[in-house]
């Protein structure tokens, strides 16, 4: 009977321990810490890992169900925030002031100023999100002075023209928007 040799055990490379970043002699090839403490380190910090990743899903999860319970009236009033922004945007990069008493921005003061509507929303709310209803209007206007209606008009025409503002005075229909509608409008204005 032949006796077969032992394999002899290849000696293993050093490696830096994964916590302490000390080189070490590991003892098999799945070692990643030097010491019993850097492993209990090492195990520590795999777990903050692990809870924060949970904590993130389930604040996901939580934003997504949220979302779900939102009513029409909710969504409405969010699309109408981004809508008003980018009214007011367009009129401020433009460099328009007030259109009713074309009164300028003033950073200074924190340039205080709504997105008027030249047909109400009370009276006309189907024309809510739409972009030529809406004009840059300082809060004074808009919100002390019931937005000036004349005044507005007056400022309308001389930057859209009588046409276009008649067009807007004679536009009936109906005020009836899906949520899917008005999450795609809140998508799409939040780009803009």
């Amino acid at each position: 009977m032949q006796k077969t040799a032992l394999p002899v055990k290849k000696a293993l490379k050093p490696r830096r321990c994964k916590s302490c970043g000390n080189s070490f002699q590991p003892i098999s090839s799945m070692s990643k810490a030097c010491s019993v403490p850097c492993a209990l380190d090492l195990v520590r910090q795999a777990n903050a890992r692990k809870e924060a990743r949970a904590k993130r899903e389930e604040r996901a999860a939580t934003r997504v169900a949220k979302e779900k319970l939102k009513t029409r009236r909710e969504w409405i009033a969010e699309a109408q925030v981004v809508v008003n922004k980018v009214a007011r945007l367009r009129d401020i990069l433009a460099g328009h002031g007030c259109i009713s008493c074309d009164i300028k921005l003033n950073p200074r003061f924190g340039g205080a100023f709504d997105a008027g509507h030249f047909r109400s929303v009370g009276s006309a709310p189907h024309l809510r999100f739409f972009l030529p209803n809406l004009a840059l209007q300082c809060k004074k206007c808009n919100r002390d002075r019931g937005g000036m209606h004349s005044d507005f008009r007056k400022g309308l025409i001389n930057r859209s023209g009588l046409e276009r503002v008649e067009q807007i005075e004679a536009m009936q229909g109906t005020a009836k928007w899906s949520v899917e509608y008005l999450q795609r409008l809140k998508k799409a204005m939040s780009q803009a």
